[in-house]
């Protein structure tokens, strides 16, 4: 059964659409909300790369708006527009995760008591509830195409996936 909401960021939209994964984030949740501040980020993005992928063309993708009053009320905080963005929204409309990868948004978010899932928690949701066989492929094809990812971290997911570590 998938979750009901989620925010997210920037990464895993961005990654997602590489890997023509998108698939994934209506099939784990029912509400995907963008934050309008990620909603522009990706439309930069699309400057640097056409195949950015843009919310706007997905029904299932809700582009939402931000108070600044609700980003301003968070803790004092090093993050960019859209981490503190997506943080602020979760919380406000007490959304059920919130998708990060940034380490220092994921560990803001969970100080705040928000659930948090990054691209390969994604993929670990996705091989748990059979919508993938598999979780290393993705890695690799995330990894392909830039993402950043330590080879512990690697192992680790790979295990929790039940998948051999070569």
């Amino acid at each position: 059964m998938p979750a009901r909401s989620v925010a997210c960021d920037t990464t895993i939209l961005l990654y997602l659409g590489r890997i023509s994964r998108l698939d994934l984030l209506p099939a784990l949740f029912v509400k995907i909300y963008v934050p309008e501040q990620i909603v522009t980020e990706l439309d930069m993005g699309r400057l640097l790369r056409r195949d950015t992928m843009n919310p706007r063309h997905f029904d299932w993708a809700s582009a939402v708006s931000v108070e600044q009053s609700a980003i301003d009320r968070l803790p004092p905080n090093r993050l960019g527009i859209g981490e503190q963005s997506v943080i602020a929204y979760a919380q406000v409309h007490s959304c059920d995760a919130v998708g990060l990868d940034d380490l220092q948004a994921r560990e803001l978010a969970e100080r705040l008591g928000l659930k948090v899932v990054g691209i390969l928690g994604i993929f670990l949701l996705a091989k748990r509830r059979a919508l993938i066989p598999a979780v290393r492929p993705l890695m690799d094809a995330v990894v392909d195409q830039g993402f950043h990812l330590g080879v512990g971290l690697y192992d680790d997911v790979l295990e929790l996936a039940g998948e051999k570590i070569a």
